[in-house]
Formats: C-alpha cells, structure tokens, sequence
C-alpha cells in the first residue's frame, strides 16, 4: 500500500482529510507475538492418500502379473525349448 496516498472522509456534509490508517502489520500489541496455536494431524493415511495409494498398487500389480507372466514363458521357451 503506497504511503503518499491522502484519505478523505464526509463529515456533516463536507469532506475533510483523515489521519492515514494504520498498516496492517502496525496493528495489534507491540509485545511479543503470539504463539501459533498447533494444529493436531489426525493419524492414518486419510480417504484421498488411501485411494491414492490402492489405485496405484492396483496399476503397479497389474503390470507386474504381465512382466511375471512374461518373464514365465520366456524361461519356459529357453528351459524346454
């Protein structure tokens, strides 16, 4: 927010030049700051980091049956010609 800006307000009908307001920064105690209050996580993975994590098992053991059923043949083929 620029500092040189004038703020003006209408009182009984006239306007009339107003002290600037303070910075949102400038307003609250001078003291120290408070404490932020912390936020307890719940344990567990959560409904979307469990979904998540099946859909991508299920992908990753889809792909891997094939790799395995491929790799089956493969040394089957070799083994027994």
């Amino acid at each position: 927010m620029a500092n040189n800006q004038r703020t003006y307000e209408w009182v009984n009908g006239r306007i009339q030049h107003v002290e600037a307001p303070r910075h949102w920064r400038d307003i609250g105690g001078t003291g120290k700051p408070a404490r932020p209050k912390t936020v307890q996580r719940k344990q567990g993975l959560g409904i979307q980091n469990a979904l998540l994590l099946f859909t991508l098992s299920s992908v990753t053991l889809v792909f891997a049956g094939g790799v395995l059923v491929f790799v089956c043949v493969v040394l089957y083929s070799v083994l027994f010609g």
